[in-house]
């Protein structure tokens, strides 16, 4: 299932990769995305990785 979210935070890991946080609901959870996303900005996560 694909969700739109809003960006938390976005971390750089050691593998290059991001990690990105999202909140929905009162839960909090974390997509990889292969680039930087801006904190605040919507993205589409799908399976834990962030698309488009």
């Amino acid at each position: 299932m694909t969700q739109r979210v809003n960006v938390q935070t976005c971390t750089l890991r050691r593998d290059g990769q991001h990690l990105v946080t999202y909140r929905v609901g009162s839960s909090v959870y974390s997509a990889l995305s292969p680039k930087s996303v801006q904190p605040g900005t919507d993205v589409r996560v799908r399976d834990g990785k962030v698309i488009g």
